[in-house]
C-alpha cells in the first residue's frame, strides 16, 4: 500500500543512513553524522509536549555475517499532526522504506534496543538503554514497558477496542487492499498475544473474504481500461544482480512487494499463491513454460485486466507492474514465443515497453545499467526491434550496495512514470488531432 505524502500522524519511525549521507559529502565523519541527526530531530520538535528517542546502531549484522553501516533510529511522537511529507524532507530522509507511521507504541520502541520477540529470535545485537538519547520530557522505560496503556480493558493506540478495532481492519481490507499477513501483525502488536490470538481465530476467515472482496473489486475496475499496467524486462548474465534489481523495483513499487510464481517447464500457473499482489516477479520465463504468446499478451495488457485461461479460472489478476527477467537478449526472448509465421512483435513490445540491460564494465569495475524504451505506436514488423530509444544508464559499484542500488531502482521508476506521463499527453493530442481533422472535413 502506497504512502499517501499528506497523511497526517502524530507518531513516527525513521530510520538515517550515515552511508546514504556520507555518499552525498564524502567528508563527512561519523561524529558529524551522529551529532546532525540529533540536532535536526531536536530541532524539529518544537513543541515543549513534542517527545523523541535516537538510536545509533553499529554493530549490526548482515545475513553474511558482514557488518552493516552505521545507522540511526527514532522515535517522535508529536503533540500534533505531522504531514508525512514534512517530516520525510526536514529529517533528509533517503527513501520511503526508511519512515513509517508508528501502528504500536510499545513495539517500536522496543525495536530501537532489539527487545522485541522477533529480534532476539533472530538474535540480533541487544543495545543498551543507556544508548537511547531522549527528549527531556520522555522515559524509554516508561515506553517499553507500556505504563500509560490501561491493561484492565485493553484499547489500541488509535483508542479502539478489540472488537471495533477488528471493524476498521475489515474494512482497511476491503477498500484499501491491507494484507492479511499485515492484519495479523497489527493485531499482535496492538493487543497483548491472548487477546490478539482470540479476535485472529474468531475473524481470520471474514478477514478473508474482505480481501477477496478488495480484489474481485480491483479486477473489476481494472477491467473497464483502468489497469495502466507496466511491462519490464530485464536482461543480464547470471550473478549480475537481475532478480535483486528485480525484488528492488517491486519494493520501490509498493510496500506489500511481489508475487513470484515458480516456473514448470510443463505447465505455468500464474495463479497459484496470488493474494493480490500489485507487483508479479517472473524469473527466468521464456517460451518453453507452457504458456502460449496469446496467454502471455492476456497477462501484460496494458488497459485493462482480462479474465485468463481456465487454469486461472478463479484468480483475479490486478497488478499493474509485471518485472520479467532472464539471461537472453530482449531480441532474442521476443523471438522465441512465435513461429515462422506469427511474429507479433509489436504486440508483445507495446506490453513490455520498457527494457532493462546489465552488463559488467571490466574497465572501469562497475555494473552498468541501461534503461531502454520501445518507441513505436504503429506495427513496424521486423523494424520494430530498431524502436528503442536509451533513456538513462546508471552506474553501480556493487550489488551488495543496497543503499545505492536501491537509489537507482527508484530512479528508474521514476523515469518509467515520466515516460508513461508523456506517452499518455501524446496520445491525447493524437485523439484530438484525429478529432479535428474529421470535423474539418465535414
Amino acid at each position: 500500500m502506497k504512502i499517501n505524502q499528506n497523511d497526517r500522524k502524530r507518531k513516527f519511525f525513521g530510520q538515517i543512513s550515515f552511508e546514504y549521507e556520507h555518499n552525498a559529502n564524502s567528508e563527512l565523519t561519523e561524529k558529524d553524522f551522529r551529532e546532525s541527526v540529533i540536532q535536526r530531530i531536536k530541532d524539529y520538535c518544537k513543541n515543549e509536549e513534542d517527545r523523541y528517542h535516537i538510536i545509533f546502531h553499529d554493530k549490526d549484522l548482515k545475513d553474511d555475517g558482514s557488518s552493516k553501516p552505521l545507522h540511526a533510529h527514532f522515535y517522535i511522537d508529536f503533540k500534533h499532526a505531522h504531514t508525512y511529507s514534512s517530516v520525510f524532507k526536514a529529517l533528509s530522509i533517503s527513501r520511503e522504506q526508511n519512515l513509517e507511521f508508528v501502528r504500536s507504541s510499545i513495539k517500536t520502541c522496543r525495536y530501537l534496543t532489539h527487545r522485541n520477540e522477533r529480534n532476539m529470535e533472530e538474535h540480533k545485537f541487544p543495545y543498551e538503554v543507556k544508548d537511547v538519547i531522549s527528549s527531556e520530557n520522555a522515559n524509554y522505560i516508561d515506553d517499553i514497558m507500556g505504563k500509560i496503556k490501561n491493561h484492565s480493558k485493553e484499547k489500541s493506540d488509535s483508542g479502539l477496542e478489540i472488537d471495533e478495532y477488528c471493524l476498521e481492519l475489515s474494512y482497511q481490507i476491503s477498500e484499501e487492499g491491507l494484507l492479511i499477513t499485515e492484519v495479523k501483525q497489527q493485531l499482535f502488536e496492538q493487543f497483548t498475544q491472548r487477546i490478539a490470538q482470540k479476535a485472529w481465530n474468531s475473524n481470520k476467515r471474514q478477514f478473508e473474504e474482505n480481501r477477496q472482496e478488495y480484489i474481485q473489486k480491483e479486477f473489476i475496475r481494472m477491467s473497464k481500461g483502468e489497469r495502466n499496467h507496466s511491462g519490464i524486462y530485464i536482461q543480464a548474465e547470471g550473478g549480475t544482480g537481475k532478480s535483486y534489481l528485480a525484488r528492488l523495483l517491486a519494493e520501490e513499487h509498493d510496500r506489500l512487494g511481489a508475487h513470484t510464481p515458480s516456473i514448470n517447464k510443463k505447465r505455468f500457473d500464474l495463479g497459484s499463491g496470488y493474494k493480490g499482489e500489485k507487483t508479479i516477479i517472473i524469473n527466468e520465463l521464456d517460451a518453453s513454460c507452457g504458456m502460449t504468446f496469446r496467454e502471455l499478451f492476456q497477462v501484460l495488457e496494458p488497459d485493462s485486466a482480462t479474465q485468463l485461461s481456465s487454469r486461472f479460472k478463479d484468480a483475479y489478476i490486478i497488478n499493474d507492474l509485471t518485472i520479467i527477467t532472464n539471461s537472453d537478449t530482449y531480441w532474442d526472448w521476443c523471438d522465441s514465443w512465435f513461429g515462422k509465421k506469427n511474429k507479433e512483435y509489436h504486440q508483445l513490445m507495446r506490453r513490455i515497453r520498457f527494457v532493462i540491460k546489465m552488463v559488467h564494465d571490466e574497465k572501469n569495475k562497475v555494473i552498468k545499467i541501461e534503461l531502454w524504451n520501445y518507441t513505436a505506436t504503429r506495427d513496424l514488423k521486423e523494424k520494430a526491434k530498431q524502436a528503442f530509444e536509451k533513456l538513462q544508464t546508471y552506474s553501480l559499484k556493487s550489488v551488495e550496495n543496497e543503499e545505492e542500488f536501491r537509489k537507482i531502482a527508484s530512479e528508474i521508476l521514476e523515469r518509467i512514470k515520466k515516460e508513461k506521463n508523456i506517452d499518455s499527453k501524446r496520445k491525447v493530442i493524437t485523439t484530438d488531432s484525429t478529432d479535428q481533422s474529421e470535423c474539418s472535413d465535414n
